[in-house]
């Protein structure tokens, strides 16, 4: 089906279609009791900031893209990793 994905694994990249340049990597799956599969996403530069999507919302390319699909505004390429000594 157009504009959507097929799969997703542990440790893909994605962002919001419409949205800033903050970065997501899928950390786990999930399927809460009488829903659909869903994904636990972390930020990438913030990993106490962790959401939880529907897996039909992450293969929507309207909703997320691969991280790898849009240049980020600043045109410079956000961490892959978060390491907190770095940043401290």
């Amino acid at each position: 089906m157009a504009g959507k994905r097929k799969d997703f694994d542990i440790g893909d990249l994605v962002r919001k279609a419409n949205s800033t340049n903050w970065i997501w990597q899928v950390a786990e799956f999930v399927t809460p009791t009488g829903h659909q599969p869903h994904a636990r996403l972390i930020r990438v530069n913030n990993p106490s900031d962790s959401r939880i999507f529907a897996i039909a919302a992450l293969k929507d390319r309207r909703l997320f893209v691969n991280a790898g699909d849009v240049s980020n505004a600043a045109g410079t390429a956000m961490p892959l990793r978060w390491d907190a000594e770095q940043h401290a």
